[in-house]
């Protein structure tokens, strides 16, 4: 992206947990350490729920580590999509 005049990056925010779990089948092409996703934890329901992509948003999953267990973790971060005005 290029920006021509006061163009900050926008933060992430918003982050959700993402529910993984192991892979179903077995596959040559598919390491034995890969997770598929279930879902994202949300306070109003007791099970992981679909995520939602929306329109207009950029999204970026970061990887954590428990600081006790050291179990990895994602979380899945949303921004505002930045557009950029053509002078020409």
């Amino acid at each position: 992206m290029l920006c021509y005049r006061h163009c900050m990056a926008r933060p992430y925010g918003d982050p959700v947990e993402i529910v993984t779990g192991p892979i179903p089948a077995q596959s040559p092409f598919i390491p034995l350490e890969a997770k598929i996703v279930i879902g994202v934890v949300a306070p109003a329901s007791p099970e992981p729920i679909p995520m939602v992509l929306l329109p207009g948003f950029e999204y970026r999953l970061r990887e954590w580590r428990h600081p006790q267990t050291h179990e990895v973790h994602w979380l899945l971060e949303r921004r505002k999509s930045t557009t950029v005005a053509d002078d020409e």
